[in-house]
């Protein structure tokens, strides 16, 4: 029987040697023409980065590396942001990494980082559509992408809950390797309190609260903070700025918890609250402190060598 396997292994090797069989890269099919194999190799469209497996769609490619890879997290560099889609990863950095508002509204000119949030703003606030409202609450959405986001969220939510991130799944079977998932990426732990997370550099910052390290201090009172994205916040009472506006009223805000109570009291469904970046003006305001303690420091010198 091996005598016979090892006669036709030769044979095979053979054929492909002098041409008259064409053998696939991927799984070692053998076929006589040449587009019987440029049609297989259709099939091997899509590689998994992971496994190497391969697949004729992009979606089977996706179902497989989900189920048997756990979902792909993409990370912020800049902040502690993640997602599990790059193009939402993406729009993240423009939204709260940037500072140009390249997209105006044609009605109100009202102005986006994005377009997309420009579109949906415009089909919001100023389309005359009627609104569509939901069969089982009542509520009612400007826009078919904002009825289904409800209905998903509000009323049809996957079955299965992961314990540890409260993610919902749609199977105990995607749950399991969501588990598993945690356990074979989620290894970095807090000795202290135990909480687990996906990278060191995150590990490093929340340590910062079991061991009292708070290396970011307001430039005006000198009250430190473990995380800079808290001592701007703090720092913005000092400057007496209003940043965060609302986009409906106009009332302003010093502190963005203030304009997303604010925001609840308006009736009916409302657009995306706007994005504000602070740390230009948290920049701007602590260079004017610095250049104007320079200017005190060098008439406190000047008066001095008068006296002298």
């Amino acid at each position: 029987m091996l005598n016979l396997e090892h006669r036709d292994i030769v044979r095979k090797a053979s054929m492909v040697e002098s041409g008259l069989l064409l053998e696939c890269d991927h799984c070692g099919k053998f076929f006589r023409q040449k587009n019987h194999l440029r049609s297989h190799m259709k099939k091997h469209k899509h590689r998994c980065s992971s496994c190497d497996e391969t697949f004729l769609l992009k979606k089977d490619l996706r179902l497989h590396a989900e189920e048997k890879h756990g979902p792909v997290i993409y990370p912020c560099t800049i902040c502690e942001y993640k997602s599990n889609n790059k193009w939402t990863l993406r729009d993240h950095i423009v939204r709260r990494h940037s500072t140009s508002y390249d997209h105006a509204c044609p009605v109100c000119h009202k102005r986006f980082k994005i377009r997309n949030d420009m579109k949906q703003h415009a089909k919001q606030v100023h389309s005359n559509a009627p609104p569509m409202k939901c069969l089982i609450c009542g509520q009612t959405s400007k826009t078919l992408p904002a009825l289904k986001a409800h209905m998903r969220y509000r009323h049809y939510k996957p079955d299965y809950e992961c314990r540890i991130c409260k993610r919902r799944l749609t199977s105990q079977s995607r749950l399991d390797q969501h588990l598993l998932w945690h356990e074979t990426r989620e290894k970095v732990i807090c000795s202290t309190c135990g909480k687990t997370f996906s990278h060191k550099r995150d590990l490093d910052i929340h340590a910062r609260i079991h061991e009292g390290i708070r290396p970011y201090a307001c430039p005006v009172c000198g009250k430190t903070f473990s995380r800079r994205t808290a001592q701007e916040q703090h720092t913005l009472i000092h400057t007496g700025l209003r940043p965060y506006i609302c986009d409906i009223c106009g009332q302003a805000f010093t502190q963005k918890p203030g304009l997303i109570c604010h925001r609840k009291r308006h009736p009916g469904p409302l657009p995306q609250l706007p994005v504000i970046s602070v740390r230009k003006l948290i920049t701007e305001f602590t260079q004017e402190l610095t250049t104007t303690a320079k200017k005190d420091e060098d008439q406190v010198e000047a008066k001095k060598a008068e006296i002298k």
